[in-house]
């Protein structure tokens, strides 16, 4: 299987300015859950082909936990102090890179997250691959809800990655792939190309959740 993009998240402070960002943008929720050993919750809104998730922590004790201490996720969690990416890459598909295997206590036993090696650099972002495989137009347990059709938006094109740092191994071979672009900035953006039902196409900014368009 191709890779493929499945969904991106970005860490917001908590549920409240999860959905609040989400009416900024005009984007409907499709699920919540939270991810118990992990320390964090989420909303997501569904897109076609792929997901934004919006993140935040809810328990600083697991997300600090030896099961999940090597993800940065507390750092992530805190980027605004710390200076580390607010942003997740999640693929489907063979990953074209080195991975080490994430275990997180929420997942049965004997599945894993394989990670990048490079993301173990907070600075970076957290790249894996998703234990999801299809698109959110095929799932059938409704959890996608009515995705974006009702603001007109169809699927995420394009991740444009903004990094004040040098880029990672597996960004590069991504981006040498098509799978992003990659632009050198002074604080860590991603802005997603996403595809309208009319032909044309958005652009909205994260973290701060504004369209460019």
């Amino acid at each position: 299987m191709e890779t493929s993009l499945c969904h991106v998240f970005v860490f917001v402070e908590d549920r409240a300015a999860a959905l609040a960002a989400l009416k900024a943008c005009g984007l409907e929720e499709s699920f919540s859950r939270s991810h118990d050993g992990q320390g964090t919750a989420n909303v997501a809104a569904c897109f076609d082909n792929a997901y934004l998730e919006l993140l935040w922590p809810e328990d600083q004790g697991e997300l600090v936990s030896v099961s999940v201490a090597r993800t940065r996720l507390a750092e992530r969690s805190r980027w605004r102090e710390t200076g580390a990416s607010p942003f997740g890459i999640g693929l489907r598909g063979r990953l074209p890179f080195p991975t080490w295997e994430y275990r997180p206590p929420y997942l049965p036993d004997g599945m894993a997250i394989p990670v990048a090696l490079g993301s173990e650099d907070p600075r970076q972002p957290f790249l894996f691959r998703s234990p999801a495989e299809a698109r959110p137009e095929h799932w059938d347990d409704g959890r996608a809800g009515r995705r974006q059709q009702a603001a007109g938006l169809t699927e995420i094109t394009g991740l444009h990655l903004e990094l004040p740092v040098g880029a990672s191994p597996a960004l590069r071979t991504l981006a040498e792939r098509g799978l992003l672009a990659l632009r050198p900035a002074v604080r860590p953006r991603l802005v997603l190309t996403i595809a309208r039902s009319d032909g044309g196409q958005r652009q909205l900014s994260l973290p701060d959740f504004v369209w460019l368009d």
